[in-house]
């Protein structure tokens, strides 16, 4: 049996996917969820549309009503999940257009990896449950964009112009699910908004991708210098991520920005890929395994004031438990309004970092898993201080870390180090992919 979910919901190729599959899995979880009404959003793909239809019937057919959200982004869609007790989201978040997926949510954020084991087992058994004709759920439209933006207005206010012209502020919304909030919301806060990839037909195409990365945003990192925007602002397919980039055209490094966010915290929560940059910049540091619903569970668990990712998803849990780039866009906006936002960075060291993917089949990362420990030992024999097995395998050397972990979410095998210098990374890096590419031919 092919796993389901991964570390952010189900994600695959839309040709692995059918309306068939849609509506069983639609059916599933009918069958699973306690809640009258469940609540569902889509980001703008072109096979958003048909999953949507073909998932949304399933539920009906299990006596629940749906909320059609229509084209939300990811955090619209979880605080109609915090109404209604239960949602799902199709997307794909930053993979390419040619793929989409189903994250499931529940009044407290994204569904555990116990929930998402409960709805694949009823997927897998095939027991729709079916309802009584006259007992088939109803379907109504309701637009969530507008709390959502006045959630945040309450919570980050208006950028602060006294006396000084406005932020401007270049936003890209990637012709995703941002398009339909962040423009609108910068503008209510009182900034002057440059708008580019903010389709008005929304029909899920962009030339530079989905994944707000170095390469894919080199026009856009040109045009914020060009523009003479204070900042720029990016987002992937679904907008629960941010990048930013300089008013110098750089893209600011992610973890980076995840310590200006988390700058001057009592405890924050991150993963085991961040930088030890972090830790010179809040009290208290906390590490989990990586993926937004392991973060957010320590956050909550731990009382933690802020938790986030270096892949710029940001969880304030003042406003909700779960990532939202649209506020990440605001509580940064509102940062340079204060003449905060370049002053804590500033102030943050930096070491040489460097994450690397390694294409590799899914079926062959257990087998590598397995074997990986006394790789490691052998590679790293004498200089290897610590070990953690938190995530993947993360070590600690002389020279800094170096975590190996399989993605959750892609065919790809995962370095990512961190040197004290750049030889020292290079090394570490170089020592990784030894290990993994000797396993990936024993493992054939």
């Amino acid at each position: 049996m092919t796993k389901l979910f991964g570390t952010s919901g189900i994600r695959r190729e839309v040709s692995e996917f059918s309306p068939y599959f849609a509506t069983n899995l639609g059916c599933a979880l009918g069958n699973f969820s306690k809640d009258k009404t469940i609540a569902i959003g889509r980001d703008t793909r072109t096979s958003s549309d048909m999953l949507a239809s073909a998932f949304i019937s399933g539920v009906l057919s299990t006596g629940h009503d749906v909320v059609d959200l229509g084209i939300v982004t990811t955090p619209t869609l979880g605080i109609a999940a915090n109404d209604y007790g239960t949602g799902v989201m199709i997307t794909a978040s930053h993979n390419p257009p040619q793929w989409n997926g189903f994250k499931f949510w529940s009044n407290d954020g994204a569904y555990s990896p116990e929930q998402e084991s409960n709805i694949e087992r009823l997927f897998e058994s095939g027991a729709c449950g079916c309802v009584k004709w006259n007992e088939i759920g109803s379907i109504r439209r309701e637009d969530y964009i507008e709390k959502h933006i006045q959630q945040i207005m309450r919570y980050v206010g208006k950028v602060d112009c006294d006396n000084r012209k406005p932020v401007k502020v270049l936003i890209d919304c990637a012709n995703g699910a941002g398009s339909v909030i962040t423009p609108r919301l910068l503008e209510m806060m009182g900034c002057e908004v440059i708008a580019i990839n903010t389709s008005a037909r929304l029909d899920g195409e962009c030339p530079e991708g989905f994944e707000p990365t170095a390469e894919n945003l080199k026009e856009t990192c040109k045009a914020v210098s060009d523009s003479g925007a204070d900042i720029g602002i990016v987002h992937d397919g679904d907008a629960d991520r941010a990048a930013a980039i300089g008013r110098d055209g750089t893209l600011i490094d992610w973890d980076s920005y995840l310590s200006v966010l988390a700058y001057g915290k009592k405890k924050v929560v991150t993963t085991v890929d961040a930088s030890m940059r972090i830790e010179g910049v809040c009290k208290e540091v906390i590490r989990t395994p990586v993926g937004d619903v392991a973060v957010a569970n320590a956050i909550l668990r731990e009382g933690a004031d802020f938790g986030g990712e270096p892949s710029g998803s940001f969880i304030f849990p003042n406003m909700h438990p779960f990532p939202d780039g649209v506020l990440a866009a605001a509580k940064t906006v509102k940062l340079v309004s204060e003449g905060r936002f370049y002053e804590i960075l500033d102030e943050i060291k930096i070491y040489p970092t460097e994450r690397v993917k390694i294409p590799c089949k899914d079926e062959l990362k257990q087998g590598i898993m397995e074997k990986l420990t006394a790789k490691i030992e052998e590679e790293f024999k004498g200089d290897m201080q610590k070990i953690d097995l938190t995530d993947g395998i993360r070590i600690t050397t002389k020279g800094g870390w170096v975590l190996i972990r399989p993605s959750g979410t892609e065919p790809f095998m995962r370095i990512t180090a961190e040197g004290k210098n750049k030889k020292a990374l290079n090394d570490q890096v170089s020592r990784g992919r030894r290990c993994i590419d000797d396993l990936m031919n024993d493992v054939l």
